[in-house]
């Protein structure tokens, strides 16, 4: 009896973190965008960060665990008004946390959108870009009227799967006579910055799925969920970042891990093109059920102005996207998870001490 409560124990630390993980990985980590625009063109330097990262994506998470142990039923504005009160401009009220929100999960989603249209000219390159945008479209309508429930259970099942092909990526790039120490920006001077705001970016569009996640949890289990997300993120990046250092030419690719899985096998390809389409999906389905939040109001004209928001920002390009307004969400991570700090009342010392 005590093996079997043991055993649902540890299935339950192990969903929520897959969950979790499932939500961060989005379209661009994982084609590899991602991954490349914020350590890989540094080089090997790059791999130096990694513990770095891992010490801030276990924090963060543990901080929004913690802060969502406070919320029965969570909803982002019932959690960004314990966050910040409302202030008044213009005499209207409005929470400053809304609007970042509204704005991460509108860009996000529109990244998504963008990543799915980006997977499926690699892999249907004689379809019409705007017949993909259509494909695109209805998908984006699907998600918009289910349930996130139905799709984040997809994540237990795929963030192992995801695990699998980018090691079997990594050991089909791993060509000595190709390997690199550099890929064009020499200077590290950024990294630090870069670490930063990725944990906090990559922490930040899961908040939703994380603060949901911390009711319930006890503070071993929250310290638990928060070391496997960290350990399994930084172990995919390490072996990301190799992929590129012994692939220089992967740097010019919209989706560097499905060109490498194309080179495999074609079989190959197609299983690992339909994961990288779940994973984003599970990411999608996470940014869409969190901007449904704010139309909730809007009743049936919300749907359609969501969906028209997020198809024009979509019409930016993908690695645009990643490039320049994930750093964004970054900034606004960072704010907001410092809050949740602030808020939990927790001390950075206790972060790594063990607790029932």
């Amino acid at each position: 009896m005590i093996c079997y409560y043991h055993k649902i124990y540890k299935m339950k630390v192990l969903k929520i973190a897959f969950v979790i993980v499932g939500a961060k990985i989005g379209a661009g980590f994982a084609s590899g965008k991602e991954i490349f625009e914020y350590f890989a063109k540094f080089g090997a330097k790059s791999l130096f960060f990694v513990p770095f990262l891992f010490v801030l994506l276990y924090s963060f998470t543990y901080i929004l665990l913690t802060f969502g142990s406070n919320f029965k039923k969570y909803s982002l504005k019932e959690g960004n008004n314990a966050l910040m009160g409302k202030i008044c401009v213009f005499k209207k009220t409005f929470n400053i946390f809304d609007f970042f929100m509204f704005m991460t999960f509108l860009i996000l989603s529109s990244a998504m959108f963008t990543g799915l249209v980006s997977l499926f000219q690699t892999y249907f390159t004689f379809a019409n870009k705007w017949a993909l945008y259509l494909v695109v479209l209805l998908i984006t309508i699907t998600l918009i009227k289910i349930s996130f429930n139905a799709i984040s259970s997809i994540s237990y099942f795929i963030v192992p799967l995801i695990v699998i092909c980018i090691v079997i990526n990594a050991a089909f790039t791993f060509n000595p006579s190709s390997f690199t120490t550099s890929l064009g920006s020499i200077s590290v001077f950024p990294l630090p910055f870069l670490t930063i705001l990725y944990a906090s970016q990559n922490t930040f569009l899961a908040s939703f799925i994380i603060i949901k996640s911390g009711f319930g949890l006890s503070k071993l289990e929250q310290k638990k969920v928060s070391l496997i997300v960290a350990l399994v993120i930084c172990s995919l990046l390490t072996i990301g970042i190799l992929c590129f250092l012994f692939n220089p030419s992967l740097s010019y690719s919209n989706m560097p891990f499905a060109e490498i899985s194309k080179n495999v096998d074609t079989l190959y390809s197609y299983i690992f093109g339909f994961i990288i389409f779940s994973s984003i999906i599970t990411t999608y389905a996470t940014t869409i059920t969190s901007l449904k939040e704010y139309f909730k109001e809007k009743e049936k004209n919300g749907a359609v102005i969501m969906l028209g928001l997020i198809s024009i920002l979509s019409l930016v390009d993908f690695s645009h996207i990643i490039q320049y307004l994930y750093p964004i969400i970054g900034i606004f991570g960072a704010i907001y998870i410092y809050s949740a700090y602030n808020k939990s009342n927790l001390s950075f010392k206790f972060f790594f001490k063990n607790a029932n």
